[in-house]
């Protein structure tokens, strides 16, 4: 049996950068997932050794304990949303680059 790769489509992607933190947030990223889907508030973080991950919305309830609100549920389709994501946000990065 052959596994089939599932489809992953960004859309509407809106790329709000930030002043980098000590925590490595750039900026922020909502985009529609697959033309089904809107998520909003997704994180892109500087990484240590270099290059950007994305982070998903969590919320933090009155208790003090936070919980993730949106997420992928397996890896093939988290690593395909983080290629895709970043890519948007490599693509912003030029563009602005370019108008200097």
């Amino acid at each position: 049996m052959t596994k089939r790769r599932k489809r992953v489509e960004i859309s509407e992607a809106v790329i709000q950068p930030t002043k980098p933190t000590n925590k490595g947030l750039v900026a922020f990223i909502s985009f529609v997932y697959n033309n089904e889907l809107k998520i909003n508030d997704c994180q892109i973080i500087s990484r240590p050794q270099g290059g950007f991950r994305v982070l998903y919305p969590i919320r933090e309830l009155f208790n003090g304990s936070k919980i993730s609100t949106v997420y992928p549920i397996t890896k093939e389709i988290g690593e395909q949303l983080e290629e895709k994501l970043l890519q948007e946000y490599e693509n912003f990065l030029s563009k602005f680059q370019l108008k200097k």
